[in-house]
């Protein structure tokens, strides 16, 4: 299992977690993601089968930066042009 973490804003991959031994629940379990709500969890995770990667969705430390100093970016719906 290769779990991955994009950034949902920017879209570029931040890291990601090489664990062939782990199952679907188990991966779940260990990044914490179970603790997600059922919303939460259809926005932010996604599972292809067919390669065995667990996509999440975070936000990384660029666009972090960014909504930090210009809030209303999110308002607009983009943060990057």
């Amino acid at each position: 299992m290769r779990i991955e973490y994009w950034c949902g804003h920017c879209k570029h991959l931040v890291g990601q977690v090489n664990c062939p031994e782990w199952t679907l629940e188990q991966a779940e379990r260990f990044c914490g993601l179970h603790t997600l709500s059922p919303v939460e969890h259809s926005e932010w995770v996604a599972y292809d089968k067919n390669n065995g990667v667990l996509s999440v969705q975070t936000v990384c430390d660029y666009c972090q930066s960014a909504i930090e100093r210009n809030p209303e970016l999110l308002v607009e719906g983009k943060l990057l042009q």
